[in-house]
């Protein structure tokens, strides 16, 4: 894979994402935002209160590579993409085509439905998944093989920032399958 065909194939996405949040979401009520499913699991915003919380972590770490880039940049250079072993493992366990459950760390577990202020919560994911995407133009201008990110697990376990961007966007993309999954399963 290239990394400028990526960052555009993402970026699209990524607004396919903000799309699906405001027709499917936002016209819920705050009660079916917070009903769970009845085989069990998570809300609708117990599932975007995870991302928030996961994606805030890597997003910060983008923001940080994307500061020390400097003012002046001219064209970003492509690349193709390589993943390590760290980079591989986590993006298969994020897949969305990955049915396996994996239990996510305790440090981006939501609180549960009642506990968490719906309005806030969707307007954060929207900000999140909003800047991400513009910081995806930016981020072309780093080599995507050689920079990279502490993961959730520590910061001795790095993995490679093209590895940690597409893994953030297949994150959202299993979690949006799933907010979904909860939707169609609503008492109207």
């Amino acid at each position: 894979m290239q990394k400028l065909t990526t960052a555009t194939d993402l970026q699209a996405r990524l607004t396919h994402v903000l799309d699906t949040v405001e027709r499917e979401f936002r016209p819920l009520t705050d009660a079916q935002l917070r009903t769970k499913p009845a085989n069990g699991g998570w809300s609708i915003i117990e599932c975007l209160q995870h991302l928030n919380l996961a994606e805030r972590f890597y997003i910060r770490q983008l923001q940080h590579k994307v500061d020390q880039l400097g003012l002046v940049q001219h064209m970003p250079t492509d690349q193709t993409l390589e993943s390590d072993w760290i980079g591989r493992l986590m993006i298969k366990v994020v897949d969305p085509k990955n049915t396996r459950k994996v239990p996510a760390p305790g440090v981006i577990k939501p609180r549960t439905a009642a506990d968490l202020d719906v309005g806030p919560v969707l307007n954060q994911f929207v900000e999140l998944q909003t800047l991400l995407n513009s910081l995806l133009d930016k981020a072309t201008y780093l080599d995507w093989n050689r920079e990279k990110v502490p993961t959730l697990l520590g910061n001795w376990l790095k993995m490679r920032l093209g590895d940690a961007i597409q893994m953030l966007v297949l994150h959202t993309e299993r979690h949006m399958a799933q907010a979904l999954r909860v939707k169609e399963g609503l008492p109207y």
